[in-house]
């Protein structure tokens, strides 16, 4: 018996157009005022905003599609998964006085990464670092999974 599979097609999203759409996302959150985004090259946490009632930040790590030309999507995607995780892991402060204020952490991916991040990344570990999960579609709109989000998706 052979099982046919549904091919889903994606519109490849850039780097840039992710960090856009979760700034835009974040700025709805009250998160940041002057918004520019950082090129490509530059190093650094791709967004770091702050709320403006408090002195709650977000930093996140974005990440683009691979390029049409690459011979596994998958395995570069899980390649950029990790290199996000392991980036953002890299900024994290260690001197926080409270669990519960300061620093907030996102990664953020296109819609493709949808399936192998909300499975690779654990509900406990994103609630022990304090890390979201940004999705982002084909016409900008972005989907956060927290802990909470993810413990229910996960079980």
């Amino acid at each position: 018996m052979i099982k046919v599979m549904k091919k889903i097609n994606y519109k490849l999203l850039s780097e840039l157009f992710v960090q856009k759409a979760v700034r835009k996302y974040l700025k709805k959150e009250d998160f940041g005022k002057d918004l520019t985004n950082t090129e490509l090259k530059e190093h650094g946490v791709d967004i770091k905003v702050k709320h403006k009632d408090c002195g709650w930040y977000y930093l996140v790590e974005c990440k683009g599609d691979p390029s049409a030309n690459v011979k596994s999507m998958g395995g570069s995607r899980s390649s950029s998964l990790n290199s996000a995780l392991g980036q953002i892991i890299s900024r994290m402060h260690t001197h926080r006085k409270s669990l519960y204020g300061g620093y907030n952490y996102g990664v953020a991916f296109p819609k493709s990464f949808e399936k192998i991040a909300l499975n690779k990344i654990p509900f406990y570990v994103c609630n022990r670092l304090r890390l979201s999960i940004f999705i982002v579609d084909n016409n900008g709109g972005v989907e956060k999974y927290d802990h909470r989000k993810l413990r229910k998706i996960q079980k």
